[in-house]
């Protein structure tokens, strides 16, 4: 005699959607720059510099970029310590 088996396979698909908040805080002050300067998310300079995630807390951990948290919690990096690196020539 012969047995049926039945394979139920399935696939599932993922969307994943970023929305930025309004957490931008333009001209605030800078303490080790000196200066008012442009606040973004860390999300907002890895779409801005192409750097990752990674590097980007790496940068903050070593203190070559300077950060703060806001009232929220929210972790804010100085626009003008990013040290963004120059895209190859094409």
């Amino acid at each position: 005699m012969f047995t049926r088996r039945t394979v139920i396979t399935y696939e599932k698909l993922e969307q994943v959607a970023y929305r930025f908040a309004a957490v931008e805080v333009a001209g605030a002050w800078c303490e080790e720059c000196g200066t008012d300067v442009r606040w973004l998310t860390p999300y907002q300079v890895l779409a801005m510099s192409g750097l990752t995630l990674r590097e980007i807390f790496r940068r903050i951990e070593s203190h070559q970029t300077h950060f703060r948290e806001t009232a929220a919690g929210l972790l804010v990096i100085c626009y003008q310590s990013v040290q963004i690196p120059e895209r190859e020539q094409r």
